[in-house]
């Protein structure tokens, strides 16, 4: 039976991202940043437990019946970019006319998971947020959250003296300040959504995010149960509005032949979801993080694990190309492929030197099907990773 929980990643969700806007827009000038060069880690700094032998690509390399190792953070600090959300934090009232009410402002605030040993070290991390025009609108330090999460202080006075009620496009930098390293450099777009006119608020900000639909993610999870117990290989997407996770269904195929749906045996978890707060308009802010898997599809990682499931379909047996089909309703909504390599792994491919990722994962496009959800089917190309596009990535 198909079984269906809720799981929430080691990151704060931040809300309010879509598109949609039913007013028009202030015209505003696009700042114009330079995109960063992006780092990836060198060999030494690879996570890798010690004394195993590397792969080609820089992770230890696999035999039947070896565990998979649990990625280790380094001693330099990593933002894993797919972590990075950044929001619009509405208010009610706007600085400038404090004796008016209902009259919405809004300001930024950021949240991202850094791939770092911590351990008896401080980091000091800084955001300056751009205004449309490009010039320096303010800067903050950013806070420790949890064991591994930077964000904006989560009490900002920043609204005080730096709320806004334009629209438009605005910019980020975020600095190692200990270092003087540029962690990430990009832009986020502000939408207005009106409401009900005679209802508080009459209209709410929110960054648009419709770049996520068409990016998924294909791995692990960072837990001994996933690496050693019974691993299997997860696809990760996202999806626009409220959704029932009950009926969705996803199937695998192989040699355009299905060789599995979770109608018979899997997981479907909700990992994340962004836009909580923007529950009177769901439908264009709110977005959810499904990861899918099948109980047959074991990586042969461990001892025992073969005669433990017999019925299995283990992955160093059939490497080569895979491709997920995803139905909702009985319709089919999405549909991605990935890679098995002949250790059995999710290969490394085309975008895996430009983004980093930990858990053995990988980016993949992903092609979005039907009128399931109302969005920019272009925004993609230069907001994805808030104007940090991956090149190469085009959408089927």
């Amino acid at each position: 039976m198909k079984k269906i929980s809720l799981h929430i990643f080691a990151v704060v969700i931040i809300s309010a991202f879509a598109f949609q806007s039913a007013t028009a827009q202030f015209q505003i000038k696009i700042p114009k940043f330079n995109k960063p060069k992006v780092e990836q880690p060198k060999p030494s700094e690879t996570p890798t437990a010690p004394g195993n032998a590397k792969s080609n690509d820089n992770r230890p390399a696999q035999s039947q019946s070896e565990p998979l190792d649990d990625p280790k953070p380094g001693e330099v600090p990593q933002l894993l970019l797919e972590t990075l959300e950044i929001k619009a934090k509405n208010e009610s009232q706007y600085w400038k006319t404090p004796n008016q009410n209902n009259n919405p402002s809004w300001f930024p605030q950021v949240s991202f998971e850094l791939f770092y040993n911590f351990a008896g070290k401080t980091t000091r991390f800084t955001a300056e947020w751009f205004n449309a025009d490009g010039s320096l609108w303010f800067s903050e330090g950013l806070e420790k959250y949890d064991s591994t999460i930077l964000r904006s202080p989560y009490e900002s006075v920043q609204f005080n003296k730096n709320a806004v009620q334009a629209t438009g496009t605005y910019g980020l930098k975020i600095t190692d300040t200990k270092t003087g390293k540029v962690h990430f450099q990009g832009k986020f777009k502000i939408v207005k959504q009106s409401l009900n006119p005679n209802e508080t608020p009459k209209h709410i900000y929110f960054v648009d995010n419709d770049w996520h639909l068409p990016v998924a993610y294909v791995g692990f999870l960072r837990n001994w149960t996933d690496y050693n117990l019974r691993p299997r290989p997860r696809v990760f997407f996202w999806f626009k509005g409220v959704l029932d996770g009950s009926q969705f269904e996803a199937e695998l195929h192989y040699n355009n032949q299905k060789i599995n749906t979770t109608d018979k045996g899997g997981n479907i978890n909700k990992h994340a979801q962004r836009g909580e707060e923007c529950f009177l308009a769901r439908e264009v802010c709110a977005f959810s993080l499904y990861g899918f898997e099948w109980d047959n599809f074991l990586l042969d990682n461990s001892p025992n694990v073969r005669s433990n499931n017999p019925n299995a379909y283990f992955t160093k047996d059939k490497p080569g190309e895979y491709t997920v089909k995803i139905f909702y309703k009985g319709d089919q909504v999405r549909e991605a492929k990935f890679t098995i390599d002949q250790k059995g792994l999710v290969a490394r491919n085309a975008f895996s030197e430009q983004i980093f990722l930990n858990d053995y994962r990988v980016a993949v496009p992903v092609k979005v099907i039907g009128n399931m959800e109302k969005w920019n089917a272009t925004t993609w190309k230069t907001d994805a990773f808030y104007g940090n596009p991956l090149a190469g990535f085009n959408i089927p």
